[in-house]
């Protein structure tokens, strides 16, 4: 995952500057909604912002002491949407969050500080909240760049989201609760869900009481706030972690911007009050004398401030240092309200234990060959290290094993410890990760998975449903065949038999359970079919099933077609059919499809690539499920597929376009142009996917012409 940043800051700004009540940078008057009593939503509350990229929440109440103390759910603030749409800010336990929801079922293990909007759920703290005391709050959600910015009373973060559509449906069914009056409508709250997290689970909402007598106001804008406005970009990065103190001299930022004229530097800008802190466990400990105060003078950006000295403040190992720049506005004094006071940053230097520099990757290899994990970490002290393999109990790797190598590499303060599992059998498929350690402590890295590509399945229905692959996933059909469905297949003397279920459709078969792409996320789907045409057995949507996997809760995926027209899809949970091929009819035809970890399918016909998603556009799930041949699922035979099945392969890997051409070679005997476009085929001239003397003959016809003027000797 990467990194996620939060940053906290608090900001002053003259009120003639912007003429927001709530968010000072936005126009009241521009607000989508502007509320000044609670409400219940209602259909049609807000114009529909779908799809949008940006949106903002803003809201004034004062929370009664029942309202902070609510802990069976979440206490509405103001939201819009509902539970397949939407977001909004909710009071949890006293704390105020910003929750949103994107259409995609499940996510019920959603907890708080979840910053994967592209899964369909989040959500993110965006800071306590008193009872009594008036709170003016306000979140604003940029999905151009995946920034959420909140605000309460002053008190600002920003988190940028790890994973984001660039655009969604933020107003989901356009009603609007503000508070609350008292029918909380479970179906209309934006960003909640049957999250296992009572406090975002919909179903326990409660309206809000606020106190009696109290200014409340609701708003809803259809734009976000630029964080340009403050001082912005700085360097390390926010959050930015393992700082060398021993090289480490200087930060550096860029000043906020004109309002009018984005881009460029605000000109009432002429100095900057620089502030560093020391921090704990991500508390700024504002309350505490400053590590370091300097000024600087405006000048052109990035502007930097020397840190690091025996003058300044010195960085220690193990050590978090927040620091914020207020803007000076016309040469006014620090703490005056006309000057911006922008975010409060944070880094983190190396710490005394090992510090991770790169994790260990997955590894995929053959049977027989070499597995290699690498995690590279620094140590201020003289390091070492250790490698285990997850299981019941871990297991720490040792170097009596003749197949395993152990290697620590050190190259100044930076170490590499290198684990080497030589003659990698089933048996070592697995976790694994690295300890390193030094005298102030121990460091895990992340743990990398081990998976040995290999045939998972290998069905040739030769008179049986048989698993010849050697790893026992035999077919079990719903009703034993009959002896004349035992048909020739494609190739009789080199394929043997087939699976006809033509007119016996309930000879369709299903595995045990098995996890096919298990430490993988790939696979290889291959079999020859028989396709006799439009079968007269009804079925929804006229959908067949050839190969699947599934049960009656977890699908991992389909491969399918259109009965009527023979039109071929894959489709698996989570995404929309892919179609990419009509079944001729009435005629034996080689099929493949791979499915990689970069989430792309590729599809073969007859041995030869025809199609390719874009990455992203096909996925499988890995779940321990049947397999199904012919169908998707035993108790209902809508779905099965009258044809003629042999020499059914599954492999835990996507196989390279050669190796699918093989498949069909050993078949047919044909050959296959694997890659026609390739570079060194520039002048196969003749297409035959060789450059030959018959590519050298047919280019020899032009030799010597010229359209040269003058021509030569004239």
């Amino acid at each position: 995952m990467k990194k996620v940043f939060l940053i906290l800051f608090c900001c002053s700004v003259a009120a003639s500057v912007w003429a927001g009540e709530i968010v000072p940078w936005f126009d009241d008057g521009d607000a989508l909604v502007d509320y000044t009593a609670a409400r219940d939503g209602d259909f049609g509350d807000i114009t529909a912002l779908n799809p949008g990229s940006t949106i903002t929440f803003a809201a004034k109440f004062t929370p009664s002491v029942a309202d902070v103390t609510e802990d069976s759910g979440p206490v509405a603030v103001i939201e819009t949407g509902g539970t397949t749409f939407g977001s909004g800010i909710w009071i949890c336990n006293g704390e105020l969050h910003y929750a949103f929801r994107a259409n995609v079922s499940g996510n019920n293990d959603r907890t708080f500080q979840d910053f994967e909007f592209a899964d369909g759920a989040g959500a993110v703290k965006m800071g306590d909240i008193e009872a009594e005391q008036e709170v003016n709050a306000w979140v604003s959600v940029d999905l151009n760049s995946g920034i959420v910015l909140s605000s309460v009373n002053g008190v600002r973060r920003i988190v940028y989201l790890d994973t984001f559509p660039t655009s969604t449906n933020l107003t989901g069914n356009q009603t609007v609760t503000f508070l609350g009056a008292g029918t909380i409508d479970t179906g209309s709250m934006g960003g909640l869900n049957g999250a296992n997290e009572p406090l975002l689970n919909a179903e326990n909402t409660w309206g809000m009481t606020t106190v009696s007598g109290t200014t409340v106001r609701g708003q809803i804008f259809g734009e976000a706030v630029d964080p340009t406005l403050l001082p912005h970009d700085p360097s390390p990065a926010v959050r930015a972690e393992n700082i060398d103190p021993d090289t480490f001299t200087e930060v550096s930022f860029d000043t906020a911007e004109d309002p009018e004229n984005a881009g460029s530097q605000n000109s009432d800008v002429t100095g900057h009050f620089v502030t560093f802190y020391r921090g704990m466990d991500g508390d700024p400990n504002l309350g505490m004398a400053p590590l370091y105060e300097t000024f600087v003078s405006a000048g052109a950006d990035p502007i930097t401030v020397p840190v690091n000295t025996p003058e300044t403040f010195e960085l220690e190992l193990g050590q978090e240092v927040f620091w914020n720049v207020e803007e000076q506005m016309s040469g006014a004094p620090e703490g005056d309200s006309a000057n911006i006071v922008g975010p409060l940053w944070n880094f983190e230097t190396l710490p005394a234990t090992p510090a991770a520099v790169s994790q260990p990757v997955d590894e995929a290899v053959f049977a027989g060959e070499q597995a290699v994990f690498e995690y590279t970490f620094t140590s201020k002290s003289a390091a070492s290290s250790a490698w285990y393999k997850e299981g019941d109990p871990d297991t720490e790797l040792l170097e009596s094993d003749p197949d395993i190598t152990i290697d620590l590499a050190q190259n100044g303060d930076e170490f590499t410890s290198t684990l080497y599992i030589n003659n990698a059998e089933v048996a070592d498929q697995g976790y694994y990760y690295c300890i390193a350690a030094n005298t102030a402590g121990d460091t895990q890295s992340d743990s990398a998975s081990l998976a040995v590509k290999r045939m998972v399945g290998y069905w040739p229905l030769d008179g049986d449903y048989q698993d010849y692959s050697g790893e026992e996933n035999h077919l079990t059909p719903y009703e034993e065949p009959i002896t004349e469905q035992w048909v020739d297949g494609v190739a009789p003397a080199v394929t043997g038999q087939a699976l006809s279920t033509i007119e016996h459709r309930d000879t369709v078969a299903q595995t045990e359970p098995f996890a096919a792409a298990e430490y993988t996320d790939e696979v290889t789907m291959s079999m020859w079919i028989y396709w006799p045409g439009a079968d007269s057995h009804p079925a929804n949507n006229h959908l067949r099933t050839i190969f699947s996997s599934r049960d009656s809760s977890q699908n991992n995926w389909f491969w399918e077609f259109d009965q009527r027209t023979g039109w071929l899809t894959v489709n698996a949970p989570g995404y929309a059919p892919y179609g990419y091929y009509n079944l001729p009819k009435s005629e034996w035809v080689h099929l493949a499809v791979t499915s990689s970890a970069d989430e792309v399918a590729t599809f073969y016909v007859n041995g030869s690539e025809i199609d390719q998603t874009n990455p992203g556009r096909y996925s499988i799930n890995t779940a321990s499920v049947p397999v199904f041949l012919g169908t998707n699922q035993l108790d209902n035979l809508d779905f099965c597929t009258e044809a003629i099945f042999d020499e059914v392969r599954l492999y835990n890997y996507a196989m390279p376009p050669e190796d699918i051409a093989g498949l069909y070679y050993d078949v047919t005997g044909e050959q296959i142009c694997v890659e026609p476009n390739a570079e060194n085929l520039a002048y196969d001239i003749n297409g035959d996917c060789t450059v030959g003397l018959e590519d050298f003959a047919e280019w020899s016809v032009d030799w010597l012409n010229s359209m040269l003027y003058p021509a030569a000797g004239e």
